[in-house]
């Protein structure tokens, strides 16, 4: 797949496309990709994906909104489920104060040259978000291109979306948040160099560096993790570390991995989260009740992958 920006796109012949977020790429995007995808073959044309460097209401509203999904791993599946093109716009204010009207024949007409779109029939887009479905399929009848709409997907009588799922992370909801995401929620990084004290407790950690911000509330989590083209079961604590914290006022991610041997630096780690075990602990006056506790969090952590009797 190839990842272009909005201003690169040359003479693309019946492109179908698909506009939006896509934060976490859920069942509900899924949906919407598979009938890209379709319509594509059927037209024997490029399916396309149009997304945004940032997520809207970060430029809009001026909030800080936490991804569920990297770029990377975005574009990452985007190829894998075969979109052959992504095309990737930087969502700035001139952007979003792009009438409705005015995207449809700007960008969907004059730059992209579309054959189709596919939208959700709840889709809204332009300034203020005024554009309809309504209003985009008069547009299309004046820009000649079509509109397909499919229904929002709803499991378990609630319609899937990215704030839905961004809510259950942020009460570590975890396993029903995996329900509407189709797997597991998950952050990917790059090991950096850290304190070393979890190797000196015999419990050494991996410390992520991930630039993107996170809804996953502080604590000690079960998880499961890619490293060097491998899978291995461990713990994750995600917090301000209170038992060593040296006044740094954001997270850290560390992850241990279970029966791992070598070196991870400068490595891209993904972490696959199963379920919560604790908050955070301050053991800052008895570190021998924090190694006590780290025990008892990898015996518990084990019973929830279901290796409790394989450590080597």
């Amino acid at each position: 797949m190839e990842v272009v920006s909005l201003d690169k796109v040359k003479g693309v012949e019946n492109l179908i496309l698909a506009i939006g977020s896509f934060d976490g790429l859920h069942l509900g995007h899924q949906k919407i990709i598979r009938t890209v995808i379709l319509q594509a073959k059927r037209y024997r044309g490029i399916s396309a994906v149009l997304t945004f460097n940032r997520h809207p209401r970060s430029v809009i509203e001026k909030i800080e909104v936490p991804f569920l999904i990297s770029p990377e791993e975005k574009f990452k599946l985007l190829d894998k489920w075969g979109i052959g093109l992504c095309i990737l716009v930087d969502f700035n204010q001139k952007f979003a104060q792009l009438p409705p009207a005015r995207f449809c024949e700007e960008v969907l007409k004059k730059k992209l040259a579309i054959k189709e779109i596919v939208v959700s029939s709840d889709f809204r887009f332009g300034k203020d978000r005024d554009g309809d479905v309504q209003l985009l399929k008069n547009m299309a009848k004046k820009c000649d291109f079509s509109v397909k709409t499919i229904r929002p997907l709803k499991i378990k009588n609630r319609i899937v979306s990215s704030s839905l799922i961004r809510n259950l992370i942020k009460e570590a909801k975890l396993k029903q948040a995996a329900t509407y995401l189709g797997r597991n929620f998950s952050l990917d990084g790059v090991v950096i160099p850290g304190e070393r004290r979890g190797r000196i407790l015999g419990y050494p950690t991996a410390n992520l560096k991930v630039n993107y911000p996170l809804n996953l509330p502080c604590g000690v989590y079960a998880i499961k993790a890619k490293a060097n083209e491998r899978e291995y079961n461990g713990l994750s604590n995600i917090g301000l570390r209170p038992t060593f914290n040296t006044g740094s006022k954001f997270p850290t991610i560390e992850v241990h991995l279970f029966d791992f041997e070598g070196d991870l630096y400068d490595k891209r780690v993904q972490v696959s989260f199963k379920q919560k075990i604790r908050n955070e602990i301050d053991f800052s006056k008895n570190e021998l009740l924090l190694l006590k506790q780290i025990k008892k969090d990898e015996e518990k952590a084990r019973k929830i992958l279901g290796t409790a009797d394989t450590r080597r």
